[in-house]
């Protein structure tokens, strides 16, 4: 309903009523304003009182502003793949993809809690799907798996660092010693050494 109340706002040859907007759409005169309050919100529509010279409160004319519409369709990966593409180019591109998945690993770290606890807890936020496996972390999940796999270098580096970040938030000797990607194809290991208690 959002999208054709705004559809019939950028469509107007100019600024329209509650009133209006319910006849051309067929929504009910309660419904467009509620959806017209969100519209204004997001700072897609814009309301104005109407010009009058008599008694009493005006009617708001509304109409749309000239912006994007951030309802509208999102595509993540493509910028993921143009950043990984553009990083994997320059000079020191795996320290500068393991310096920026460190320092937001330390941002992401919950230093009250064990650090396998924190570390587990971080990457199954990010979609990792991890779990404690002997001396480490198993990831049974990549949520990165088509850039990991055409870039994995600097992909890989950025788990790494965020892997190390966490830990590094931590009071404590334990570490990340190495991330083996695809192992058996179908899961990545992080190894971690030091004391974990």
């Amino acid at each position: 309903m959002r999208a054709t109340i705004l559809n019939a706002l950028r469509n107007a040859e100019g600024p329209m009523t509650v009133a209006d907007l319910a006849t051309i759409t067929g929504i009910p005169a309660t419904t467009v304003r509620f959806h017209l309050h969100a519209l204004i919100d997001d700072g897609v529509v814009a309301a104005d009182p109407e010009p009058r010279s008599g008694r009493g409160r005006p009617r708001m004319l509304y109409r749309s502003h000239a912006v994007m519409d951030p309802s509208g369709a999102r595509n993540f990966v493509l910028l993921a793949e143009v950043m990984v593409e553009a990083l994997a180019a320059a000079p020191n591109a795996v320290e500068h993809a393991l310096e920026a998945g460190r320092a937001w690993g330390e941002r992401q770290a919950a230093t009250g809690s064990h650090p396998v606890a924190d570390l587990v807890a971080t990457l199954d936020n990010f979609g990792f799907a991890p779990e404690p496996a002997g001396d480490g972390v198993r990831l049974n999940s990549c949520p990165f798996l088509e850039l990991a796999k055409s870039h994995p270098t600097v992909t890989c580096a950025v788990h790494r660092g965020i892997m190390q970040g966490v830990l590094a938030s931590h009071d404590t000797p334990l570490r990340l010693e190495r991330l083996d990607a695809f192992v058996d194809g179908d899961h990545c290991m992080a190894t971690l050494t030091g004391e974990t208690a």
